[in-house]
């Protein structure tokens, strides 16, 4: 049992100690509504130094310093602790074993009084604490009660602000210079908080800065109130590495003229954009950028490169010879004939020594038919964003020589220096360029650029001559749908006739004594493309609607 006597008396410390708190703040509300502002200050800050994890005792302190300094017509009194926005969760502490009687004005000492306590020695600041403290808050959001209500109003500005916050569990201060305004009528039906508490900002002109989840404060709207009340803030928004450098710079343009940023800075290298400016503008800038930022459509390009080539060559007739030989076989100085091995006969004239004959080859009917087809078919895909070019490179790289040295082989001395020739490699093959441009998820149109080098078999001064053969065009086809960019058709056809000149020509003997050749050759190459989608556009996907307000009076976030 002796155990939990210790617990038990720690248990009822704290709850004495947070009932006083309450009691303190209940005192405080009583003395502001009577306009005892410096009273309800002092009684505020008693309760939240009870109670340190009440942020609603501390906010209704920090609301009141400064009327309450103007009021008592003092210097402003020591500053409570100021805890952030969202403090994180306190320490675990020793509890109090008896609780503490209400803070009063301290008397002064008496010249016999006994000396006081020493004052505790405060525990040094760590590292850790220096990093916890510079860690930025962000700003506070109001947690109201959820749902929609009809509020139908009337009072003063005061009175109006004070019955919507208690209509949707939150509390309200007002700034001094506040004042409560005429008499007026405010009526909205199925209204959530923030639409009641805006629509109460455009009819008193005034503007609400959060305090606490369940704290705000409203303060008039004027310029200078708006510099001194409303806080400012820094946004750190991460780029994709897609983006470019040119539609990055548009779209801060954009952004900074649309919202009224002050500062927007970019880091190329961490790939961040840096806004700071009031939260009522930095908050709607971001959220217009981050809708700028959405990724592009993705396209994925199927190519063909297709090409067919036929040969056909018909070759018929009789081949004759189309010159004969005279031979002497005489004796005629004592000679002695020779006839070519290739005659099939000798026509003989004459007779005795004056004998001449005439060579004769054989004939030959011929007739040869040699047809050929032969087809390349080459496929590969392309994977592009809309507006970035996608580039495919087939074939090699050959080397072409630009400088050399062609003089004499030799040289005066043993050493001299040759200078080495220099080359560059050119791209040989197949090359095409294609930009898809996306309309909506129905159509893309393809700004192509296709390339086909060669060599061409000749050269100049050595250097090989390279056939270059391009196109460049532009065509709009819908998705999934097939279409050619590009073609090139070649066709020849050549005829031969040879044979015994006049003979050859004659209608009826001309094909029994001539020989004739047909050759014809077709090439085709086509290339074509087909467009597929892989994401929808930006403009496919759902958009937001921001509320800004104008420009000399924008929305507070709350």
């Amino acid at each position: 049992m002796r155990l939990f006597l210790p617990t038990l008396a720690v248990c009822l410390a704290v709850t004495a100690w947070g009932s006083q708190a309450s009691e303190l703040y209940k005192k405080g509300r009583k003395a502001e509504k009577a306009g005892q502002i410096a009273r309800a200050y002092v009684l505020y800050s008693e309760a939240a130094a009870m109670a340190p994890d009440n942020k609603l005792y501390w906010g209704r302190a920090e609301a009141l310093r400064t009327r309450a300094t103007l009021q008592a017509q003092v210097m402003p009194p020591p500053a409570i602790p100021q805890a952030p926005a969202n403090p994180p969760a306190p320490a675990a502490a020793p509890a109090p074993t008896a609780a503490p009687a209400p803070a009063t004005p301290a008397a002064p000492a008496a010249p016999d009084a006994a000396p006081a306590d020493p004052e505790p020695v405060l525990e040094p600041i760590t590292a850790l604490d220096l990093a916890e403290a510079r860690k930025p808050q962000p700003p506070a959001e109001l947690k109201a009660e959820p749902g929609r209500k009809d509020l139908d109003l009337r009072g003063d500005s005061k009175s109006l602000y004070q019955a919507v916050a208690k209509a949707f569990k939150l509390d309200c201060v007002f700034d001094g210079d506040f004042q409560a305004g005429k008499f007026m009528h405010f009526r909205m039906d199925q209204a959530d908080y923030r639409e009641a508490l805006h629509g109460l900002e455009a009819a008193t002109g005034s503007f609400i800065v959060p305090i606490s989840d369940r704290l705000f404060l409203v303060v008039k709207d004027t310029p200078e109130k708006r510099k001194q009340e409303e806080p400012y803030a820094t946004i750190i928004v991460p780029v994709p590495e897609p983006t470019t450098t040119q539609d990055l710079t548009a779209m801060t343009t954009a952004v900074q003229q649309a919202c009224g940023i002050q500062k927007v800075a970019w880091d190329s290298q961490k790939s961040i954009v840096l806004m700071r400016d009031a939260v009522s503008k930095v908050v709607p800038a971001r959220l217009l950028f981050e809708e700028l930022l959405h990724p592009r459509a993705q396209v994925e390009i199927e190519m063909r490169f297709l090409e067919v080539t036929r040969s056909n060559m018909l070759n018929y007739g009789v081949t004759l010879p189309t010159s004969f030989p005279f031979y002497s076989f005489g004796n005629f100085l004592s000679s002695a004939p020779s006839i070519a091995s290739d005659l099939a006969g000798v026509l003989l004239f004459g007779g005795g020594t004056t004998l001449i004959g005439l060579g004769v080859s054989n004939a030959a009917l011929m007739a040869t038919l040699s047809k050929s087809d032969s087809h390349l078919l080459l496929e590969s895909a392309l994977r592009s964003v809309d507006g970035q070019p996608a580039t495919l490179k087939i074939g090699q790289k050959y080397p072409i020589l630009t400088a050399g040295y062609f003089g004499p082989a030799n040289f005066s001395g043993p050493n001299a220096y040759v200078p080495p020739p220099n080359f560059t490699f050119e791209d040989l093959g197949f090359g095409l360029k294609a930009t898809p441009h996306v309309h909506g998820d129905e159509s893309v149109t393809l700004s192509i650029e296709a390339e086909f080098k060669v060599l061409s078999g000749s050269a100049n001064n050595g250097i090989p001559i390279i056939a270059n053969r391009s196109i460049k065009s532009d065509v709009t086809v819908k998705i999934g749908e097939w279409a050619v960019v590009a073609g090139l058709m070649d066709e020849s056809d050549a005829r031969t006739l040879s044979g015994i000149a006049g003979l050859a020509r004659i209608p009826l003997l001309g094909p029994l004594t001539s020989t004739r050749t047909r050759d014809r050759e077709s090439e085709e190459v086509l290339i074509m493309l087909s467009p597929r989608l892989i994401t929808p556009p930006p403009d496919a996907a759902l958009t937001h609607a921001f509320r800004m307000g104008a420009e000399a009076r924008p929305i507070s976030p709350i």
